[in-house]
């Protein structure tokens, strides 16, 4: 074995040791000590993408006061410790805990719209994003197809492989989930068919026809990987609501957006899944992803042409 391949194997397992230390602590410690000294050195030591943290949320929310935007962004520093403490709680999380982590009841219509059939599952990075894999566990005949981005460490980016695996959740690269499912559209997975699921609120770069939607304030781009199956297939559409109960533990709520056979005219299904998110996030603004440069591309209001501004 070459020497880089033993360098990156031993560092994903340094990662995981140390996850599953932090996953073995008891839950006062982990979210009463550990997550309030990493929220102290977010906000006050790193100052942590405050410029962008602050500068978007003063953009989307004009009509709040400066108190109220302080308030959201202070909470939010508490939202990313959460989320750091709960991401690595998954290296010792079984299938119990994961269901008390993400508690979660599927409406019966909706079983039985998805029964025998592949689906597309949206969800976002509103509270802690990574649990949503848990609503999976809600759909037995299923196997969760988890879309992600790789990271650039691969020592990293073979941690979080890891992490995010299970016996119903698989992690796809977010390029090869057609593949995949091409591959495994008539069979299947070992009997079940598949749950694809998109975090679909991440920055799209402009491609192709841009479509620009009204979202918090901003002409936003969206990706639409998920319109563009579930039109081709004729897949369902559902929409995954995430709220916070307390630290490490969340309430989450199924909704369709589309029934695989309706007529939509083109970006509806993408507008629908923009509406759901904007009223989750007003409902809980600081549970968005803030320190995520969102509106790195906007239209120029005279020709419309795609400008990129780096702030």
């Amino acid at each position: 074995m070459k020497s880089s391949q033993i360098k990156l194997n031993f560092g994903a397992k340094v990662l995981w040791w140390i996850s599953k230390g932090i996953a073995l602590m008891p839950r006062w410690l982990r979210y009463g000590v550990v997550c309030n000294f990493i929220y102290f050195v977010l906000r006050y030591v790193m100052r942590y993408r405050r410029k962008v943290i602050f500068g978007q949320l003063a953009e989307s929310f004009p009509l709040k006061s400066e108190a109220e935007i302080e308030a959201i962004g202070n909470e939010y520093y508490h939202t990313l410790a959460e989320s750091f403490v709960g991401t690595m709680s998954l290296a010792a999380m079984d299938v119990e805990a994961r269901k008390r982590a993400l508690k979660v009841e599927v409406p019966q219509h909706i079983l039985d719209l998805v029964e025998g059939k592949h689906f597309v599952f949206l969800s976002s990075h509103h509270n802690l994003w990574e649990y949503a894999q848990f609503a999976g566990l809600c759909f037995a005949n299923h196997l969760t197809i988890c879309a992600y981005h790789p990271l650039s460490s691969q020592a990293w980016d073979q941690f979080y492989f890891k992490l995010r695996s299970s016996e119903s959740a698989l992690p796809v690269p977010s390029a090869e989930v057609l593949r995949y499912f091409l591959s495994n559209r008539n069979q299947g997975v070992d009997g079940k068919q598949l749950l694809l699921g998109l975090i679909a609120d991440q920055n799209s770069p402009p491609q192709g026809d841009v479509h620009w939607y009204d979202f918090l304030n901003h002409k936003t781009l969206f990706f639409e990987g998920g319109e563009h199956l579930a039109l081709k297939f004729g897949l369902p559409v559902l929409y995954f609501s995430m709220s916070r109960i307390r630290a490490g533990e969340y309430r989450g709520e199924v909704k369709v957006v589309y029934d695989g056979v309706e007529s939509v005219a083109k970006h509806e299904i993408t507008e629908r899944y923009a509406r759901l998110l904007e009223q989750d996030i007003c409902r809980e603004p600081s549970r968005w992803m803030w320190s995520h440069r969102r509106w790195k591309y906007h239209p120029d209001p005279v020709t419309g042409e795609v400008i990129y501004t780096r702030k």
